[in-house]
């Protein structure tokens, strides 16, 4: 694949919108657009010396209010880059956190359903595992409150092909409904899997980070490297376009075993769904988003300021008493009226579409290496659909936690939780929480066509405002999404009219996606830190999940950022962060 070019980068993706406004048979509490904390966009500049910030950080999803709040902690005393900042202004930092959007959380948001004060729909992220560094510590740092996320449980339903089993049933070969190659056969799509990874790596299974990382350069399979093979094409000559099309429908993503990478999505299955032992899931009780929201409100508390509503729209190098500094040009909603802020550092804590569509004439891409790192990864869509009821129909049948699987386009149903059995709730409170659907690639589309035309597009324009979080979902979505849950359950399943709905895309702008994998041919090992410092004649630097090793998880975001506080601005670890944690190339 070209490299992009700078014309390329104003291209729209086509976005897809996030949500509609709910109609037909739901009640007046389920048209109620979920509740998003809005804080005014400040007015006036951004001041500084000279009007220059010390560090402009960009976007307040986790990885911008992680970097903002690490910029001012204790540990940043010990910083010689930020020591030296310090002195020319007389002991005090100016941090500035900037987003365009009414929120903070990027792709974490968190929505309480009407009549469900103690339960949080997670429309983006909402889980992470024990073994993941720094999340799992900053969690207890922060003093969060956690509970297990159940995902398999042996009484749960899968419904391929119109069959239907349960999970326990999956070494079962008369009832899975696929022809499957011995060395599959009896097996569940994890240890099918596994058992296919370590055809290539042996081993696999037990690997940590370190060890994936000194492997990657050289693995290969037929004198090929792996990064160079495509894990779609590596699973088809390896079990079958049978044993491919179980893989893909019995994990519930197709993401899993699509054309990406094969290296790094082994790695990530490894990792993330069938390694051994086993990790813990775990969820924020309060919600995901309550992370981004604590280290914002620490960072504040710290003398940092938080600029909402604020877009930048491109971004300059310029001299200022003789210091050569970066000139961002923002647009500040509602009304869009124009901002320039300065800055000695910059941290574009930003996926990989906000990036693109940056002025094309920003200088950072003038770089041919930055453009080609850029597009080294591929975005995925996934989408989200959430359902509040009176009551756990769903426990009628014997199913209280994890999930069902399935080929229709809901692929997977959440069990998630009950008001009236959440920490502190009142017990009498029935009404229930269902992730009705969680899905990705095509499926996607499948649910988007049921969305509100005038509400799907949404143009790229200087003049329009980031669309702020809307995600309740409309009366067709829901209603074939009953339809579906009534087939995967059936006939027995006695599933009432919903009282809430909210349907969440990450495809549309800024986003661009839900998570990346990279390329096929992508030396992650490489890009990673290229991309954590750009540019080596300017104080810019990148991080988040979408260039890491963690991509689509909050520990991959966390984790670049930190690397890049510790690599480009000199911070020590953290004291909640043992020293012996690995954070990768």
């Amino acid at each position: 694949m070209g490299k992009p070019t700078r014309r390329d980068l104003l291209k729209g993706t086509g976005a897809l919108g996030a949500a509609a406004i709910v109609d037909g048979a739901l009640g007046a509490s389920a048209r109620a657009r979920p509740l998003v904390e809005d804080r005014p966009g400040q007015a006036g500049t951004v001041e500084g010396e000279h009007g220059v910030l010390d560090v402009a950080v960009i976007g307040a999803g986790v990885s911008g209010a992680y970097a903002a709040w690490r910029l001012l902690g204790p540990e940043a005393k010990h910083s010689p880059v930020l020591d030296r900042l310090r002195r020319r202004r007389g002991g005090r930092l100016k941090v500035g956190l900037f987003e365009g959007s009414e929120r903070v959380g990027g792709r974490l948001f968190s929505v309480t359903p009407p009549g469900m004060p103690h339960l949080r729909a997670e429309l983006g992220g909402m889980r992470y595992l024990n073994n993941q560094p720094v999340i799992a510590d900053l969690v207890d740092h922060l003093g969060l409150p956690t509970d297990p996320f159940p995902v398999d449980e042996s009484q749960n339903l899968v419904y391929l092909r119109r069959h239907r089993f349960t999970q326990s049933q999956w070494g079962d070969p008369t009832v899975v409904p696929y022809d499957l190659p011995a060395a599959i056969r009896g097996k569940s799509p994890d240890d099918a899997l596994v058992s296919v990874i370590e055809r290539f790596v042996p081993g696999a299974a037990g690997m940590d980070q370190q060890a994936w990382d000194k492997i990657k350069p050289t693995a290969s399979a037929d004198g090929r490297h792996l990064y160079d093979i495509g894990f779609w094409n590596l699973l088809l000559d390896a079990v079958g376009q049978e044993g491919w099309a179980f893989l893909r429908a019995g994990f519930g993503y197709g993401s899993v075993v699509a054309n990406v990478n094969s290296i790094e999505a082994m790695e990530a299955s490894v990792a993330d769904f069938v390694g051994s032992p086993a990790p813990q899931y775990l969820l924020l009780r309060n919600g995901y988003q309550t992370v981004p929201k604590e280290l914002v409100r620490r960072f504040e508390a710290e003398g940092g300021t938080v600029h909402l509503h604020h877009q930048v729209r491109r971004i300059d190098r310029e001299t200022v008493h003789g210091e050569q500094v970066m000139s961002l040009a923002l647009s500040v909603w509602p009304g869009g009226r124009p901002l320039t802020v300065r800055a000695r550092h910059v941290v574009l804590a930003m996926p990989q579409r906000s990036i693109e569509l940056l002025d094309p004439d920003s200088f950072l891409f003038t770089s041919d290496q930055f453009l080609s790192d850029l597009g080294s990864i591929v975005p995925r869509p996934a989408s989200k659909l959430f359902l509040g009821y009176d009551r756990p129909w769903w426990e009628d049948l014997g199913l209280s936690k994890g999930r069902s699987v399935t080929d229709l386009p809901l692929r997977q149903t959440y069990y998630w939780g009950v008001e009236g059995k959440q920490h502190g709730a009142d017990p009498a409170n029935r009404n229930a929480l269902l992730l009705a659907s969680y899905n990705d690639l095509g499926d996607v589309e499948f649910w988007n066509e049921l969305l509100k035309r005038p509400q799907r597009l949404a143009p790229v324009s200087v003049t329009r405002p980031p669309r702020p979080m809307d995600a309740a979902a409309p009366g067709t979505l829901v209603d074939e999404a009953q339809r579906q849950l009534r087939e995967l359950h059936g006939r027995d399943a006695r599933i009432p009219e919903p009282t809430s709905a909210y349907f969440q895309d990450w495809v549309q702008d800024p986003y661009g996606a839900a998570f990346h994998f990279w390329q096929v041919g992508a030396k992650s090992w490489e890009i990673m830190p290229r991309m954590r410092h750009p540019l080596h004649d300017a104080n810019l630097y990148v991080c988040g999940d979408a260039y890491s090793t963690g991509q689509g998880w909050v520990y991959g975001a966390l984790t670049q950022a930190e690397l890049m506080l510790e690599e480009h601005f000199g911070l020590p670890r953290p004291t909640w962060l043992p020293p012996s944690v690995y954070l990768g190339s």
